[in-house]
């Protein structure tokens, strides 16, 4: 390969890159770095560099430059991880995932799902090829589209118009990275009605093959997310969906006190069981006691606010 044009297919890289970490779409990078959105489109999508697609050995070397003077923010992690039995069975989940499984994760609120999600998915963000990719489904739900864009965006698939250009696109780059990747419909619960949706991500999943795992996450209902109904049976989904099947609930009283201590130190032992009193709870379908989560993380949130508070005024 010449110079010149690996320094064009560097930048087209590094563009994508750029959009799959920061989630800014063409126009956004057209506006930052002073291109026509057009020449971008092409520059992105086209396997041709030449000069007539407005970006020529110079212009590539600028864009470059532009990415590396403003380099894209990697997503926060959301908070301090404590291991749990719930975050062990649930990494143990997502390796069998990442080798092109598929499976389904539920629970009720509070058992650290999502939290566990965002943090591997943040984790992934950072390398070269993320692994994981984590949507989140919307209570208003999400259309194929919506869909594929998300997923593509994340993979820094290159753009293209329609749907079914977008999906070739997205399976040409999965056959083409180094390792398989999960990924992860949290919420899946509202996509209930969006038939369409979960039988184009099905669709994906199947000519992907072991390139790409899925993992179906939420509440108790995505137990339901895959009965017949309007002449639909999704018999292909629950012969996939059911090689693996995990309930988490949240901490136990142990992990609950390692937690709090964790957070606030020096914190005396009838305090800390008076919050795990005030943070248990009892999850109605399996009928075992836990620690919710984000109620005590919230409760531990208002005390640590309330001590700097109390230290700010003394």
């Amino acid at each position: 390969m010449d110079t010149s044009n690996a320094v064009r297919q560097e930048a087209r890289k590094a563009l994508h890159v750029y959009m799959s970490r920061t989630g800014f779409g063409l126009r956004t990078v057209a506006e930052f770095t002073g291109y026509a959105y057009q020449t971008l489109r092409q520059f992105s999508s086209s396997g041709r560099f030449g000069e007539r697609d407005g970006l020529g050995e110079p212009a590539a070397r600028k864009l470059l430059e532009f990415f590396a003077a403003n380099p894209a923010t990697l997503p926060d992690l959301p908070g301090k991880l404590y291991e749990t039995e719930a975050t062990r069975t649930m990494d143990a989940m997502l390796a069998s995932i990442r080798r092109g499984r598929w499976g389904t994760l539920y629970g009720p609120a509070g058992a650290q799902k999502t939290f566990l999600l965002e943090y591997r998915a943040a984790e992934a963000a950072r390398e070269p090829e993320p692994w994981l990719v984590y949507i989140r489904a919307s209570a208003s739900g999400m259309s194929p589209t919506v869909l594929l864009s998300r997923i593509a965006r994340a993979l820094s698939v290159p753009y293209a118009q329609s749907v079914d250009a977008v999906r070739q696109s997205l399976l040409y780059v999965l056959q083409r990275r180094k390792a398989s990747v999960a990924v992860a419909m949290d919420e899946a619960q509202h996509l209930y009605s969006r038939i369409d949706t979960l039988e184009t991500l099905r669709e994906i999943g199947d000519l992907a093959g072991t390139r790409m795992g899925i993992l179906v996450a939420g509440n108790e209902q995505v137990l339901d997310l895959f009965e017949s109904r309007r002449k639909v049976h999704f018999e292909q989904w629950r012969s996939r969906i059911q090689q693996l099947e995990e309930c988490v609930l949240g901490p136990g009283r142990p992990e609950a006190r390692r937690m709090i201590l964790g957070e606030l130190p020096g914190t005396g032992s009838s305090q800390v069981e008076a919050i795990i009193e005030g943070c248990e709870v009892k999850d109605p379908k399996t009928h075992k006691s836990y620690v919710n989560a984000r109620r005590l993380f919230n409760t531990l949130r208002d005390m640590r606010d309330m001590r700097e508070g109390g230290k700010a005024t003394a």
